[in-house]
């Protein structure tokens, strides 16, 4: 049994294939673990964008923003790869190697980030005195 390719003319026009070189590949920003430092905690990410070599940026949050319960651990990495979003939306080139920190803006900026995603808390009623 051969098998007769269909030329592109007689494709319907939902089947024209298409090269995929074209298309943009979207960035992937992953997390690539932490190192505790003096001055905080600092976050290894990897910057993918299609054919480019990665790239690899460390974002840094001070300890007084755990020691004040600005930031919490289990947030930190979150809060880091919104920080380096922010950092490549306004700079799509910022160099490979860069060392971000974390500053009181970006806390507050995750902050409403979160208080938009999670629906508003219902309040529990008291409970009455036994």
């Amino acid at each position: 049994m051969s098998e007769v390719a269909p030329d592109a003319a007689s494709l319907k026009p939902d089947t024209v294939p298409i090269k995929t070189s074209d298309i943009p590949r979207p960035i992937t920003i992953r997390y690539l673990g932490f190192e505790c430092t003096s001055e905080g905690r600092s976050y290894r990410l990897r910057v993918d964008r299609g054919a480019d070599d990665p790239r690899l940026y460390t974002v840094t949050v001070p300890n007084e923003a755990f020691e004040s319960r600005r930031a919490r651990f289990q947030d930190a990495p979150e809060l880091c790869l919104q920080r380096l979003q922010h950092e490549l939306d306004a700079n799509a080139e910022l160099a490979t190697g860069s060392s971000l920190v974390v500053t009181t803006t970006d806390l507050d900026r995750y902050r409403e980030s979160q208080k938009r995603r999670s629906p508003e808390r219902r309040k529990r009623a008291p409970q009455p005195e036994r």
